[in-house]
């Protein structure tokens, strides 16, 4: 299947802001984080960001404070970098959940299979 224009969309912010990420922010309130996803609606004015943190619900917290107030200077990096887009879509960072129910399937499964 081919990928529609969002979606191709999504993964080349999906790239971009884990560069950025990685590379220029300094805030010690982020945690070993992972950019799962990056939804952008059809109209691409606006774009959801999932990710993942290693860490326990404190350190969940510290680093979604931190995403909420750094997402300005993100969108900032995104609008110098090379991009060639004339607009770039608001972003908001989501706690990707479905890792969590995953591991809470897995761990069921294990326990009917002890039974």
């Amino acid at each position: 299947m081919i990928p529609n224009r969002t979606q191709r969309f999504g993964e080349l912010l999906k790239e971009e802001i884990t560069s950025i990420i990685s590379r220029k922010v300094r805030d010690p309130r982020i945690g070993f984080i992972t950019i799962n996803e990056v939804e952008v609606k059809s109209d691409f004015k606006s774009a959801i960001v999932y990710y993942t943190v290693i860490g326990d619900e404190e350190q969940r917290k510290k680093t979604s404070d931190a995403l909420g107030k750094m997402a300005g200077f993100i969108h900032r990096e995104l609008k110098s970098s090379h991009l060639a887009i004339r607009t770039l879509p608001s972003l908001s960072f989501k706690y990707d959940t479905s890792l969590d129910y995953g591991e809470k399937i897995d761990a069921t499964l294990k326990r009917i299979n002890k039974l």
